[in-house]
């Protein structure tokens, strides 16, 4: 047995990590003391003034840009894929840059999202749309939220409070480190949020629309081939998922593109967009493929207008050799 200080539970801990690294595998210790990282950091910066907290958030960002190489190079190539013909280089660079500094800051207001009361949020939150989501919800068919890496996505969970309707979110689990995935689900669990794994997810989220709540999905990640459809992004085929639309079609709820955008160093604005209009040819493989393009040209639209606030660093293309242009 070790005794070690247990952040996060205000005492000393008898901790066996036998127990520990046998019962979870090899690789577990390394996992719980990431956690304790993770959580210790979490600590810190809720101790820390607010304007303090998202500086130092800033500034982990900044080094990040210049440490995470590989990040960089992925955020780098995934820019000028988007934007070769329209942005030097030097835009580019300063994209990215700006984009590692917005996650820096995101982190930070993300481990201080418990802090966070109805209140708070809705001086810190200029909500617009808020009209189309209570018309959408009034029609009691529930609705779908496209939600994207963009901004701080984040907070929009405590949207579920502004509006009294409890919004279910499909995330996928932290499967290397479960200690790591429980923070974090009850973290965003705090927001009011209602966070189930992908596994057996549409039952769920069926039941969820048929009482009138509000089911939001992440759609702007690279789909396995095997899973995903190819349609345009940026000038360019990207394997995407189909869920939403499929979803979509399937329960007849509407679909919100939902953003939450930073609007300087501590304000964001939360903006909910009409319904998107689906289309219903009768061809069900060809409408998903339609519609999917429309969730995509949305995603779209709004990254052009905040290409430092996406998420570059995740590779959304497949590598060259296997793209295939438009």
């Amino acid at each position: 047995m070790v005794i070690i200080w247990n952040l996060g539970f205000g005492d000393w801990k008898l901790i066996d990590f036998g127990k520990i690294n046998k019962g979870y595998g090899k690789n577990s210790l390394i996992a719980y003391f990431q956690y304790l990282i993770v959580k210790g950091f979490s600590l810190f910066i809720n101790l820390l003034p607010e304007n303090l907290s998202l500086w130092v958030g800033w500034g982990l960002g900044w080094m990040a840009f210049h440490l995470a190489r590989e990040r960089q190079k992925v955020a780098l190539q995934n820019l000028h894929i988007a934007f070769d013909q329209e942005k030097s280089k030097r835009e580019i660079h300063a994209i990215a840059k700006r984009t590692f500094q917005n996650l820096g800051m995101t982190a930070v207001e993300f481990f201080r999202i418990p802090r966070m009361d109805v209140e708070t949020f809705k001086r810190k939150v200029e909500v617009v749309g808020r009209e189309i989501a209570e018309e959408v919800l009034y029609n009691k068919k529930g609705a779908l939220l496209l939600l994207s890496h963009l901004g701080n996505w984040e907070m929009m969970g405590l949207m579920s409070k502004v509006l009294e309707n409890p919004i279910m979110v499909i995330a996928r689990p932290i499967k290397k480190n479960r200690w790591l995935d429980r923070m974090v689900s009850e973290i965003r669990e705090a927001t009011g949020l209602e966070v189930i794994s992908t596994g057996k997810a549409s039952r769920k989220v069926i039941q969820a629309l048929s009482q009138n709540r509000l089911v939001g999905i992440l759609i702007d990640q690279r789909a396995k081939r095997s899973e995903g459809v190819w349609v345009d992004f940026f000038g360019r085929t990207a394997s995407t998922t189909p869920a939403l639309a499929v979803l979509a079609m399937r329960t007849g709820s509407p679909v919100l593109p939902v953003f939450m955008i930073r609007n300087g160093y501590r304000k964001h604005r939360l903006l909910v967009q009409e319904p998107l209009q689906f289309a219903d040819t009768g061809d069900v493989k060809k409408d998903v493929e339609t519609n999917t393009q429309l969730i995509n040209h949305t995603l779209e639209s709004m990254i052009r207008q905040y290409p430092d606030q996406w998420f570059w660093v995740h590779r959304r293309w497949e590598r060259k050799k296997r793209v295939h242009d438009r």
